[in-house]
């Protein structure tokens, strides 16, 4: 018996008549009132038919996303469970449909890779018009598996956004980045991965399109806000059941009662009646998106809260009670319940900078103090130096420490000059040697110093430290984890020998617990005087200020859990932040957060020692003579040891050594 067989040649001229046909000029949201369908089996609150009526406000972004429509970028900050998985879902499957290619789906974490893959799936299982193009899933098939569905015309990738060769290795009309204020900050060192993602779209020119979904995070950080302001930041406007009038539903306009018995909207005209929420309905049929931004030509941007959540959905009743819960929490110290709120329901950004000292407050304490650079003021009675390592420079932040961790800015200078090159290091062992003068006349010095030895130059930062411990100079690294002490017990050897052994009188590094020494200075900014307040000086540049509370706090979940950890803007620098930590951890070193009376003392005692014959010293220059450079110099004068004040020293803390074993490998 003869076995028919299909005719590659007519299968050939049908596949290429098809690829001729120009894209069909459907719209996405008219697609999916067409064919979508939401499965059953994904636990969605509504499944069947997909009707675009019963969020009204979807349309205009579906419409966004269809192939014919010139937007290149569509942007979406909404509050959460609104619309912005299933509009993506619904441009997939139009797209896949009418204007097949490459898919490319990006998502923060694997297991929502695979969650969202999975939805995909079942999707194209329930719409008869994408089962039959998307290959069938078979075991030992590679065409279609969890994370890529092959169909005629191109293929769809779920993948994680946290990899760069998830970014690089393919080409894709289509772009969908969902949570993108979840991505990390930085791919493998590689940059932002928003556009590492579009760089795959790139030879499709105008064809290619991106749609970005975020509820967003905090304010300077949040990825999916800039896209927003970067598009023509479209509100949706809906009409007052009452008089008619247009506007954007804000959370300040909704009105309730202790008891939630009554929650109601104020309508934006002066007088007019309260809005039930049984109105809303119609109010969202009625309604319109509004631009209040030009944009850049190319980025349509959306942005929508919890309020618009259509009848059945979340209430205002609970979004009522939500908020109070949080405000509770907020008032207890906890602002992490209203970070989320804010985030999720009302998809607007959190500004934690409210919550805490600004930088206008420490200026303008300063300029009250008055204490100049270069002096130690009276209550400091030890020093210690922090140096943050950059590229083009070294930073070095002089602090005197007093009774109860009490802090004085004592110096603070910009050394130029590559990191990589030795006399860049040996200025600044010159000015790690410099003496300052005490009111009381005694003389000074620097008895701890800590180097930041990341970034890349972390192996001239340990040249400098490795032959300087005795002199107390340390090379940290700070590691962002929750729970770690300001500074490790004891450090981690990094020098071998040849043998590939570790050298016991090699390099050393101490960890730095970023996260729990800033949460120490944050909770002390507010002090002006007495154990743990900062005292700044009023010669400091103004954007000093600034990097001291340029970092904030986001609260992100992460497998459940709530974790918070310190961020700070993309255009922000935190330079003086990080030598407040350094000298934080230098103070820890020599053990003055466990001093008490009797030690402090001691030093009260060594300080106030001051011969009247001693020689002047001359201190070392501040960034403002530094500055000035008409000033006369005054040449510095050596002077006998015998002259000198001897300079109070800490206690020995049993861990420095004058030896270098690196210095006298075998």
């Amino acid at each position: 018996m003869e076995q028919p067989y299909v005719d590659g040649a007519a299968v050939y001229l049908a596949a290429y008549r098809r690829g001729l046909k120009p894209d069909p000029e459907l719209w996405i949201d008219e697609w999916a009132d067409a064919y979508q369908m939401i499965p059953a089996d994904t636990g969605a609150a509504e499944p069947g038919k997909y009707h675009t009526d019963r969020t009204p406000y979807a349309r205009e972004p579906q419409r966004c996303l269809s192939p014919v429509h010139p937007a290149r970028r569509v942007v979406t900050m909404i509050a959460s469970q609104l619309m912005k998985t299933q509009v993506a879902l619904n441009w997939i499957g139009g797209c896949i449909h009418m204007a097949p290619a490459n898919i490319l789906a990006l998502l923060p974490s694997e297991k929502l890779s695979k969650r969202v893959s999975g939805r995909i799936d079942k999707t194209i299982k329930a719409v008869p018009v994408l089962t039959e193009r998307v290959a069938k899933s078979r075991s030992r098939d590679a065409r279609n598996t969890i994370d890529t569905k092959e169909f005629e015309g191109g293929a769809l990738y779920c993948a994680t956004a946290g990899s760069a060769s998830n970014l690089a290795e393919l080409s894709a009309r289509y772009v969908y980045g969902d949570e993108i204020d979840r991505w990390e900050q930085d791919v493998d060192s590689e940059g932002d991965p928003v556009k590492l993602a579009e760089a795959r779209g790139s030879t499709f020119g105008r064809r290619a399109k991106f749609y970005y979904s975020s509820s967003p995070t905090v304010k300077g950080v949040s990825r999916i806000a800039d896209l927003f302001e970067q598009g023509d930041q479209r509100h949706y406007y809906v009409p007052c059941p009452h008089c008619g009038t247009m506007q954007v539903l804000e959370w300040e306009g909704l009105k309730y009662t202790e008891d939630y018995r009554l929650v109601q909207y104020q309508c934006c005209t002066p007088g007019c009646a309260l809005i039930e929420e049984h109105h809303k309905g119609d109010m969202l049929a009625a309604g319109e998106w509004r631009a209040h931004a030009k944009g850049d030509g190319e980025t349509v941007s959306f942005t929508l809260n919890a309020l618009y959540a259509p009848p059945g959905w979340l209430s205002w009743t609970d979004m009522a009670k939500e908020y109070d819960e949080a405000k509770k929490l907020q008032e207890k110290g906890d602002p992490g319940s209203m970070q989320v709120f804010y985030n999720t329901r009302l998809a607007k950004v959190w500004d934690s900078a409210e919550e805490m000292t600004k930088a206008a407050e420490l200026r303008k304490r300063a300029e009250a103090e008055g204490h100049r650079l270069g002096l130690v003021p009276a209550g400091a009675l030890i020093l210690t130096a922090a140096v943050d390592t950059q590229h083009n420079r070294l930073e070095l932040l002089v602090l005197g420490w007093g009774e109860g961790m009490e802090r004085w800015t004592v110096d603070f200078q910009v050394i130029p000059g590559d990191p990589a090159d030795e006399r860049t290091w040996a200025l600044l062992d010159e000015k790690l040697k410099a003496r300052y003068r005490h009111v009381s006349g005694v003389d000074l010095s620097i008895c701890a110093v800590c180097i930041d030895s990341g970034g890349h130059h972390t192996d001239e930062v340990y040249q400098f430290t490795r032959v300087r411990r005795w002199r107390n100079v340390l090379a940290v690294k700070g590691a962002s984890k929750r729970g770690r002490p300001v500074l490790a017990q004891r450090p981690s050897k990094v020098d071998v020998t040849w043998k590939g052994n570790t050298e016991k009188q090699g390099a050393e590094l101490w960890m730095v617990g970023t996260d729990t020494a800033k949460d120490w200075i944050y909770n002390r900014y507010q002090f002006e005087a007495g154990p743990g307040a900062l005292h700044f000086s009023a010669d400091l540049p103004e954007e000093f200020f600034d990097q001291c509370v340029a970092e904030r706090k986001v609260v992100r979940y992460v497998k459940g859990f709530k974790r918070i950890d310190w961020v700070k803007a993309k255009s922000e620098r935190n330079e003086a932040l990080d030598l407040l930590v350094y000298n934080l951890a230098a103070a820890q070193f020599l053990g003055l957060h466990r001093y008490h009376e009797p030690q402090w003392s001691s030093l009260r005692a060594a300080v106030g020692q001051g011969s009247l014959f001693a020689e002047k010293v001359p201190t070392a220059p501040s960034a403002v003579d530094e500055a000035a450079p008409d000033a006369p110099e005054e040449p510095a004068r050596p002077q006998p040891s015998a002259a000198r004040p001897a300079s109070p020293q800490p206690q020995s803390t049993g861990r420095r050594t004058s030896r270098s074993g690196y210095l006298s490998r075998r």
